[in-house]
């Protein structure tokens, strides 16, 4: 079925028809709360938040510009359940109503917990809170940093329980703001200014101490801030974290080195009370004169014991006896020695007459002679021998020189040649 248009309508472009509906729709939702559950969730380059806001029936098209995500202290994820403030318009490049957001919060949670409780879980996760980190207090310290205050009573009252306790520690104050706009970046930045310090010899401190007194959630929230948590985190000096009362936990207590309760307990743990020094030092004073007494005691009963004893009423008397030994072993060891050489000489001499019966000269004495071939053997057998060797026959009285001319072995009966 074809229709034509009246002549005398004037019909509208989509343009035209998607600005009347925005307007419309912006006009009646100009400020309304709505409560869902946060889906499709994307973070663009440009820093909005696009994502979609749903119940169990229906869904709308969601925008939070960059300008309201800044003031956020928490991260959108998918799944949560959030209330959002804001109005509704249309985006006319794709006909779509959306709603943006102009203030936004975690339902059943506030803002400033949930911000806190992601904190911690990102701050876990760094081992920001590892208690094997954690480094030792010095006790006691020589120079302590105080970051707190100038007008506050907690300052105050460290420096009046330092001056109580422990007199002798240097104390340096760095007044810094500890509440309201710009207080977290504040205490973040004293911090390092005291750890620059430190490093470069100016001052060097064993300590630092973040005091404040107590207050509401709000009046501590700059200790919660991941800036001030980076910076005792990164400090090369022991941090310890006075802030607020007991019941009072804050980031900086959970990364600091040690958490004080309050600001004077942190002093109480830094550093003794010097009249409990002093009566230390009495104690030992007394226990040490009563051991010297002691050990005075039993040296003077040695000395006596001592002094009984015949060694030092006679000192020389045991070296005369034993020189007097000396001399008696002296006198009997040159006797035995005497002895010895005549029984040795005695002894020489008696085998002197054995090897003298039993010697070839004595032999040779007694008519016998001892023949030797020119090569100096002992000739015992005339076979080997051949006519024309030349021999040498030693008898008692000199040496007779032959050549052989005939052999003859024993039994052998034949006339000679």
């Amino acid at each position: 079925m074809n229709a034509t248009a009246p002549t005398t309508v004037q019909p509208l472009t989509v343009s035209q028809l998607t600005a009347q509906v925005r307007g419309t729709i912006e006009a009646k939702f100009q400020s309304v709360w709505v409560a869902g559950e946060v889906s499709n969730f994307t973070r663009a380059n440009s820093g909005h938040w696009y994502f979609t806001l749903k119940d169990g029936v229906a869904q709308i098209k969601t925008v939070a510009f960059r300008g309201i995500n800044l003031r956020l202290r928490f991260d959108l994820k998918n799944g949560m359940e959030i209330i959002a403030r804001g109005r509704l318009t249309v985006f006319e490049p794709k006909g779509e109503y959306q709603f943006v957001v102009e203030e936004l919060q975690p339902k059943g949670v506030g803002a400033a917990e949930l911000a806190l409780r992601e904190l911690k879980e990102k701050l876990l996760a760094k081992g920001y809170f590892d208690p094997r980190r954690k480094r030792p207090l010095p006790r006691p310290p020589r120079r302590v940093g105080l970051i707190a205050s100038a007008t506050g009573a907690a300052v105050r009252d460290m420096i009046e329980v330092f001056a109580q306790r422990w007199p002798f520690a240097e104390i340096v104050v760095r007044p810094t703001r500890v509440q309201g706009e710009g207080s977290a970046a504040d205490i973040a930045h004293a911090l390092k200014q005291l750890n620059w310090l430190h490093r470069n010899n100016r001052l060097c401190f064993d300590a630092i101490v973040l005091g404040r007194g107590g207050g509401s959630a709000e009046d501590l929230w700059a200790f919660n801030e991941e800036a001030v948590a980076d910076a005792v985190f990164a400090s090369v000096v022991p941090v310890i974290s006075a802030v607020g009362h007991e019941t009072d936990v804050t980031v900086a207590d959970l990364v600091a080195d040690h958490r004080a309760e309050t600001p004077t307990a942190a002093v109480v743990a830094l550093v003794p009370d010097r009249r409990e020094v002093l009566a230390a030092l009495g104690m030992l004073r007394e226990r040490m004169a009563e051991a010297t007494e002691r050990r005075l005691k039993l040296a003077k009963q040695r000395l006596d014991q001592f002094a009984t004893r015949p060694a030092l009423r006679r000192p020389l008397q045991r070296i005369n006896d034993l020189e007097q030994r000396l001399d008696d072993t002296a006198t009997r060891l040159a006797r035995a020695v005497r002895q010895r050489l005549v029984r040795a000489s005695q002894e020489l001499t008696d085998v002197s007459a054995r090897l003298e019966a039993l010697s070839p000269l004595q032999v040779l004495a007694r008519g016998y002679s001892l023949t030797q071939t020119k090569d100096g053997e002992l000739v015992r057998d005339p076979v080997p021998l051949r006519p024309g060797d030349l021999l040498l026959t030693r008898v008692a009285g000199g040496t007779i020189r032959s050549l052989v001319t005939e052999t003859r072995a024993t039994g052998d009966d034949r006339p000679a040649e």
